[in-house]
């Protein structure tokens, strides 16, 4: 083995340089394999809505939809069919890449704002503990409650004490200051120590968050998805505009899912919106919910494809548990489990997911090793002793 050929096995530039060929050419197969995933689910689009439509007006009131008259019948399958054409138009690489482009610049602005919010709170929290610090000093020391007091004042320079009103301040003369009792230890005072302490936690927590945000902004700002300059380049010149490395190539397919999830749900909710307006639906869900189905946080029940039955505590009754809501909602996998055609694609874009995954471990090393080079080489250079002269 030539000694290059060691050398450029142990040299961690060389390694990502090649880590970033490979991922460049498979770049091109999961676009190809994202490509024809979305070309199959524009073909089995609208009949997958067409069987959810109709298990769904079958399941809730068969005889609602036959005593519509001809023209809301007619009107509503031309809002149907002009909601699928639009939806089918959207659904290509660089549609996906756009939308998954503004969920992350979404995503940036509400951790932007919920970063601020933060920020404002532990401000005015600062601001109510100083104050309240303000509040609860300690007052002067003076006589205990239930002591003696010895004074030589005579009571009648101080009436208030017994009910009468205070002298005017003309007749009033400056009394003598009076020192504690010996015998009772004043209260202790809080320190300019211990509010400086308290003011310095809350300028760190400060500071804390605002490079939380500044380091969020980086990260998603670097994160975004590249949009490319036309929709009639071919694959090849596509895939250069994807990510070269794997990290972002993996971070890129899992926004692809995530957008076309989101083009999905918007169609579904444009759907339930046509039924509640032609008077085939009753409750229309809100997207919220929609989201919080699809990424788990609610219990649904059995239902057909395509379709989302939710139980709602609107008890009418005594005895009646809730109402169910039956509406709905397009999902991916739900395509996957009708269609094998979908389920063979997928299956090779978790293969390609697999592969990508041992790819980032890869890197990981490498640029670990990187790291560790740029951070030894000036420490080795520091204390590497200089040559001395012949003279010394």
């Amino acid at each position: 083995m030539p000694a290059s050929d060691r050398t450029s096995a142990h040299d961690p530039d060389e390694q990502l340089a090649r880590l970033r060929s490979l991922c460049r050419l498979r770049s091109i197969a999961i676009y190809r394999e994202q490509a024809l995933y979305l070309q199959i689910l524009r073909d089995e689009l609208e009949p997958a809505l067409r069987q959810a439509l109709f298990s769904l007006i079958s399941e809730t009131d068969p005889l609602r939809f036959s005593q519509l008259p001809e023209a809301n019948r007619t009107r509503f399958h031309a809002a149907v069919q002009r909601l699928i054409n639009r939806c089918s138009v959207l659904l290509t690489v660089e549609q996906q890449m756009h939308l998954a482009g503004q969920m992350q610049k979404e995503q940036l602005r509400r951790h932007t704002r919920a970063s601020q919010q933060m920020l404002q709170e532990l401000s005015e929290a600062a601001e109510q503990q100083g104050g309240e610090t303000d509040q609860h000093q300690p007052p002067a020391p003076g006589p205990a409650r239930g002591s003696v007091e010895l004074s030589l004042i005579p009571p009648l320079d101080q009436p208030q004490r017994f009910g009468f009103p205070p002298r005017p301040a003309a007749q009033q003369q400056p009394l003598p200051q009076q020192q504690p009792p010996q015998h009772q230890p004043s209260p202790p005072e809080r320190g300019e120590a211990d509010s400086s302490a308290d003011q310095g936690d809350m300028d760190v927590l400060r500071s804390l968050f605002q490079l939380a945000g500044e380091a969020l902004q980086q990260q998603v700002g670097s994160a975004v998805v590249p949009l490319p300059g036309g929709a009639d380049d071919a694959s090849a010149d596509n895939a250069n505009l994807l990510p070269t490395m794997p990290d972002a190539l993996l971070q890129w397919m899992e926004a692809m899912d995530l957008a076309l999830s989101r083009r999905l749900r918007n169609l579904s909710h444009a759907v339930n919106v046509q039924l509640l307006r032609s008077g085939m639906a009753q409750a229309l869900l809100p997207v919220t919910l929609l989201e919080a189905v699809l990424s788990g946080q609610i219990e649904t029940q059995s239902a057909p494809s395509n379709l989302l039955r939710l139980r709602l505590p609107l008890a009418m009754g005594d005895l009646d548990p809730g109402m169910d809501v039956l509406c709905v909602l397009m999902r991916s996998s739900e395509f996957e489990f009708d269609s094998h055609r979908l389920r063979r694609c997928r299956r090779r874009l978790r293969d390609q997911h697999r592969e990508l995954l041992k790819m980032v471990r890869q890197q990981r090393h490498w640029e670990r090793r990187c790291l560790d080079r740029e951070a030894r080489n000036p420490w080795q250079t520091s204390f590497d002793p200089s040559p001395q002269s012949p003279g010394d």
